[in-house]
């Protein structure tokens, strides 16, 4: 039997995850390569987070595989405890970057699209990095190391927009740990995920001045929709093949 913190058991889907899992990282250091409005657009929101963030897995698991959503820790156990440490972990964070921030907090309507983004870019990571990648590397070595190579990759996927690995390493280890507490994705989207996200990109970083415009406004909302086509075509996919 296999211990669950610690093992080494890899398959060709654990290897199919972390190609998938390079090959973000991959799209995002040719960001810095191709650095224009229209190859970011391409690499980062049509490739990275619609095409290998959300749709890969989610057909590669339900559809070929025949798995079920709470493999990417999607489902209604435990949610009610994980909605209250989702909000109780969301405020606690909240109140300590208000209480060490010295920085001036400038709220305007920009600063609205860029919220409205980064909610987007959060259904990616959570659905590709904390769901799928962290799945595979727990199956292949066990939860321990899958929190580590998962916070890993979490920091290498900003190599392009936001190089800032040690922190992001750290961040990503917090909210991988905080999911294993329920094994629910509800347990760090969207509140705690999100006053994290929002509070680094638009006050701790200059990554927040790129996606302040409607463009990122625009490109959310396309970003919504499409994940909602997708998640429609995926659901016929299964029913006909029942």
């Amino acid at each position: 039997m296999k211990n669950k913190w610690i093992h080494f058991d890899i398959d060709k889907e654990n290897i199919f995850g972390l190609i998938c899992g390079l090959t973000m990282v991959l799209l995002s250091i040719a960001m810095i390569f191709f650095n224009s409005e229209v190859s970011n657009i391409c690499l980062r929101d049509i490739l990275m987070i619609l095409l290998l963030g959300f749709f890969t897995p989610i057909y590669y698991l339900l559809v070929v595989k025949k798995k079920k959503l709470s493999v990417l820790g999607i489902h209604k156990s435990k949610l009610i405890v994980s909605l209250a440490l989702n909000v109780s972990a969301g405020i606690s964070l909240l109140v300590m970057f208000i209480y060490k921030n010295t920085e001036e907090i400038v709220l305007n309507v920009n600063s609205f699209y860029a919220i409205i983004y980064i909610l987007a870019a959060g259904i990616f990571e959570m659905v590709f990095i904390y769901g799928f990648l962290r799945y595979e590397f727990e199956r292949a070595f066990g939860i321990l190391p899958a929190i580590f190579i998962t916070a890993i990759f979490y920091s290498l996927h900003h190599a392009g927009f936001q190089p800032e690995f040690t922190k992001l390493f750290f961040v990503g280890v917090m909210y991988v740990t905080v999911f294993y507490f329920t094994h629910n994705i509800f347990s760090i989207f969207p509140f705690f995920w999100s006053v994290g996200a929002v509070w680094d990109v638009l006050v701790n970083s200059e990554a927040g001045n790129q996606i302040k415009n409607k463009t990122s406004l625009y490109l959310a909302i396309l970003m919504f929709t499409v994940m909602i086509g997708m998640s429609i075509f995926v659901h016929c996919k299964i029913k006909n093949k029942k």
